[in-house]
This record gives C-alpha cells, structure tokens and sequence, in this order.
C-alpha cells in the first residue's frame, strides 16, 4: 500500500479514499487495518465522519449535505436503525467496527442510541456480537455500556464461546466479574462452547486461578467434568501438576476429590501417573 503522508486531516475522523476506510487519530495519523477497508460497505453513504469529543456530536456527510448524527431519527431520508443494521462482507455492523478500531466515544454514542434494541445484538460471519468483540479487545467500559444498554450474553460464536467464555480465556479478571455482576451471565457458566467445555474449564486450562475464583465465587460447578473425558478442573490441576490451583480447589468444601472420569480415573490418580509427589501430598492431607 502506498503512503498518505501528504493527506492533510483534522483530528477524529475516518477518512474515505479510494473506496477503503482509514481511521485517522487526533495526531491526523492514518491508521491502515486490513479489516477497516471494508468499512464502506457498512453503508456507502458513509463518506466521512467526524467526531467531535468537545461537542459531543457526530457529523454524517454525504455528497448533498452534513448532518449533526444526535438525536435525529434520520439522516438524510435514512433511518438512523436501518443504517446501523447494515452489515458488510464480514458481517460486521458499524458497532462492530467502532468497537474492533477502539473508538470508545464513537461506540458509547451507538450503543446509546441502539439501548434494548435487537441491533446489539447482530452476530456477524463468526457469530461475534459486538460483546463479544469488546470482551476480546478487553474495552472495560464498553462492555459495561452493553451490559447496561442489554446487550445479550448467551450468544454463542462459531467456537460455541459465549461473551464469558472468552473473557475467562483471555484471563481478564475485571472484565469476568463486570459480566458475573449480570444475572444472565451467572447463568453462562454452565453453558458449554463446541468443545463441551465450561467458563470454568478453560480458565483452569490457561491456569488464571483469581478469574477461577471468582467463577466459583458466583456459583459455577467445581465439580463439572468436561464432555469429552469427564475430567473436572481438579483432574486437570492434578494431572499438570499444577499446585497453586490444587491448594485453591483443595480449600473448598464443595470439591470432590474422589470424582472420577469416565474412565473411572481419580485426580490424585492422575497426580501418581504424572509423578506429581508434591501433588499427591497436597491430596493427602485433604483426605
């Protein structure tokens, strides 16, 4: 790709050249992501958009005129819904793409505007809601703003992870808790992805013992096995040798240290196989 360095841009915008998208941040820097490009085909009246943070406004142009995008149900005959609806080769809205390019003001004027609509909801080609994307770019604030507008957090991706699922992955601990404070994400936690694995399971396999905590702490089932084996997250601390998570699952009262795959393996069986003596003493003195 060649170089702009001549394109002279006031701070905030997203600039149309060539039919592709450049983000252009408040040092007139031009920001080229291959996903960006695309953005045009959000909607092709879209040719430049500005933001203004002291203001607190967003200007939609096109050819004919400029329009103030606040409270106005329309913009230029096109319903505010409709052109936030529009998704592009990717199946990103424009939501999507505010939330993936980090433009948290832009995102939090959006997301206002689509408060317990259907249109937060909107998946694209990976079944990725915008939740999804902002739990996966780790944007605190935006996750909280949809949690508030009533942004869903059932929704599954094409991993079968839901909003929680990822963020227990990521091993970002504020933003599993912001999600445990909501009443339909406690219930996520038995939800499980394609792999037949829980919140729980995969914040175990990436060994994030405080998001583990505070899964447990909300209610989840330290006792679940995963589908495939039955392994529950204490047979997999054993089995690893993983003896911080052993002393935090041992320190429970609901744990069950006899609990059995389907084969019929028990965790401090899994620890002697692995030559895990530590391990194995840890069991010990718990039974």
């Amino acid at each position: 790709m060649t170089t702009r360095s001549c394109i002279e841009l006031t701070p905030s915008k997203m600039l149309s050249v060539e039919n592709q998208i450049f983000l252009v941040d408040k040092q007139g820097g031009i920001h080229c992501r291959e996903r960006n490009f695309h953005l045009v085909n959000v909607c092709d009246q879209f040719v430049l958009l500005t933001v203004s943070t002291d203001e607190g406004k967003y200007i939609y142009k096109n050819s004919d005129a400029t329009h103030e995008f606040t409270d106005e149900i329309t913009l230029n005959g096109i319903e505010t819904m409709k052109v936030l609806s529009v998704q592009d080769m990717d199946g990103d809205t424009f939501l999507h793409h505010v939330i993936i390019m980090e433009q948290e003001t832009f995102a939090i004027k959006i997301i206002d505007l689509l408060c317990n609509s259907d249109l937060l909801n909107i998946c694209n080609f990976l079944f990725q809601t915008p939740l999804h994307l902002a739990v996966l770019t780790r944007q605190t604030i935006i996750v909280k703003r949809l949690l508030e507008a009533g942004a869903r957090t059932d929704i599954q991706d094409h991993l079968g992870n839901t909003p929680l699922h990822t963020a227990c992955q990521i091993g970002d601990s504020e933003i599993v808790s912001l999600l445990m404070c909501n009443v339909s994400s406690r219930l996520n936690t038995e939800i499980r992805n394609f792999d037949g694995l829980k919140c729980l399971h995969l914040a175990a396999f990436h060994n994030k013992t405080e998001v583990i905590s505070i899964l447990l702490n909300g209610g989840a089932d330290i006792n679940a096995g995963d589908a495939k084996s039955g392994r529950t997250i204490l047979h997999w601390a054993a089995e690893c040798g993983k003896g911080e998570l052993v002393d935090l699952l041992l320190s429970r009262k609901d744990v069950d240290v006899n609990s059995e795959t389907y084969e019929g393996i028990t965790a401090i069986e899994l620890a002697e196989a692995n030559g895990h003596l530590e391990i194995m003493r840890k069991f010990s003195q718990k039974l």
